[in-house]
């Protein structure tokens, strides 16, 4: 089973994750855009996974904790 990882090693892996793909100075921008604008977790939630069916969902759920595993 995946160990569950506490905010800190959420948020630093996070943080390393958009500094590896987007580079340093926009990671940084993506951060602070995050932080001054409001967010809405629940309507992106329901408009984000209102394009998956329960079996589509369950296929990439699967998938994802797959290549975790592996």
């Amino acid at each position: 089973m995946v160990k569950q990882l506490t905010e800190q090693e959420l948020r630093a892996q996070a943080v390393r994750v958009l500094s590896d793909n987007l580079g340093s100075v926009d990671a940084l921008r993506f951060l602070a855009s995050v932080s001054r604008e409001p967010f809405d977790y629940q309507a992106w939630r329901r408009e984000y996974f209102s394009q998956y069916n329960l079996d589509e969902l369950l296929t990439e759920v699967r998938k994802h904790h797959a290549s975790k595993v592996s």
